[in-house]
């Protein structure tokens, strides 16, 4: 009867001892899981900062360029410089209503479709060494 006893208790230590390193590990890898939470979290921060420097950059780009579009700065300009440029509402325009493809495609295909079009060209092949 000793023998019972003293095996269970023997069970009773292994089984204790394997929850006690079954939860130290759980304790382990969640403080692990945090941990790596903290690092994207802080990563994450970090790319949320180069974004928005980047963003003040390009509107800081825009802001200079849409400066030196400015009508007054350009007029400016071209008559500094000697540029003889002329405003873009002083050149004539004509729109163009008609199928663009079309005319282009009859214009490109008059002299294929036409009857009486000149014969082709034979067309001489050579192959080097042959």
């Amino acid at each position: 009867m000793r023998k019972d006893t003293s095996a269970f208790v023997n069970q009773l230590l292994v089984w204790l001892l394997v929850t006690i390193g079954l939860g130290g590990s759980a304790g382990l890898v969640t403080v692990w899981m945090r941990h790596q939470i903290s690092v994207t979290a802080k990563a994450n921060r970090d790319l949320a900062a180069q974004i928005a420097r980047y963003d003040r950059l390009v509107d800081e780009t825009r802001t200079q360029i849409e400066t030196e579009q400015a009508s007054d700065k350009l007029r400016h300009l071209n008559t500094a410089l000697g540029l003889g440029l002329v405003p873009m509402n002083q050149i004539p325009v004509v729109h163009v209503t008609d199928n663009v493809v079309e005319r282009l495609a009859r214009r490109a295909n008059a002299g294929v479709l036409a009857d009486g079009s000149a014969p082709a060209a034979p067309l001489r092949v050579s192959l080097p060494g042959f």
